[in-house]
């Protein structure tokens, strides 16, 4: 392996300089070194995932910070039990304060959620159980904090055309997706978002915490009733990360960059040849 390492680079006599390297890897080509394009191209394309994970835990805490420091309390509520509960957006959005809180205003452990879609796919009709944890209980409290007069029987996340009157209506589908996609523009993520947000990040976190661990996997799949672990992955965007870095650092025929140079690159400050 140390032959492979040197002989990549025998190609000139002076030492090269890591810093350098990396900056020659730039996909930016040199101006006129391609003409720009005489006639319109166009090819099929299979329609794309309408939603992505939020896959770093920053822009998760960014996210909440945003909409606390802008308190929009309940807004923060449905972003942090959305994340932590991965239900479908049908069955959360129909939440209400006393599947969390017991009547002597305690918390519950877990609550069961008869889930809208398996109802009718499912030949054994089964609850799921939804474990409330410390992030869901701080949103919570934070929400009911800042916001009197809400009731155990209302709906957690109520449209603001519903509060101070008697009406006690969940938002709808269509608000909490421009919601989410509304956070997306003003905090610049570069992520599709749809409501399958929510729930995906569930599902990539718990995999991730669980350093893809093959029984999470399992569970996971069950948990969203897909039909293979594969689809499951596919679902929470872990297959197409493989696949991007599998092409991505494979530069069969580049001198600099081949994954053998840079599987032994980070051992050196400078190569001398």
């Amino acid at each position: 392996m140390t032959a492979v390492k040197f002989d990549s680079f025998r190609f000139n006599h002076n030492t090269i300089n890591l810093n350098t390297l990396r900056q020659s890897r730039d996909r930016k080509l040199a101006a006129g070194l391609i003409a720009p394009a005489k006639e319109e191209t166009h090819c099929e394309l299979a329609p794309e995932h309408a939603a992505e994970p939020i896959k770093s835990m920053d822009d998760i805490i960014r996210i909440s910070q945003h909409l606390i420091k802008q308190k929009r309390f309940r807004d923060n509520m449905l972003f942090i039990v959305g994340i932590n509960f991965g239900l479908r957006v049908s069955d959360l959005r129909m939440l209400r304060f006393s599947n969390l809180i017991n009547e002597n205003c305690t918390f519950k452990d877990s609550f069961p959620v008869f889930e809208k879609k398996t109802r009718n796919t499912r030949k054994r009709k089964k609850n799921r159980y939804i474990t409330i944890n410390t992030a869901v209980m701080e949103a919570v409290t934070l929400y009911l904090e800042n916001t009197p007069g809400e009731c155990m029987s209302n709906y957690m996340f109520r449209s603001v055309s519903n509060r101070g009157g008697n009406m006690n209506e969940p938002l709808s589908v269509m608000s909490i997706d421009r919601i989410l996609k509304n956070l997306a523009k003003e905090l610049d993520l570069n992520i599709k978002i749809s409501t399958h947000t929510l729930r995906k990040t569930f599902c990539y976190h718990q995999m991730l915490m669980s350093h893809n661990n093959n029984r999470k996997l399992l569970l996971l799949q069950k948990m969203l009733n897909h039909s293979s672990p594969a689809q499951t992955l596919d679902y929470i965007g872990i297959t197409g990360e493989e696949i991007d870095e599998a092409y991505r650092k494979l530069n069969l025929g580049s001198i600099h960059s081949n994954y053998l140079v840079d599987s032994s690159i980070e051992e050196y400050d400078d190569v001398a040849v």
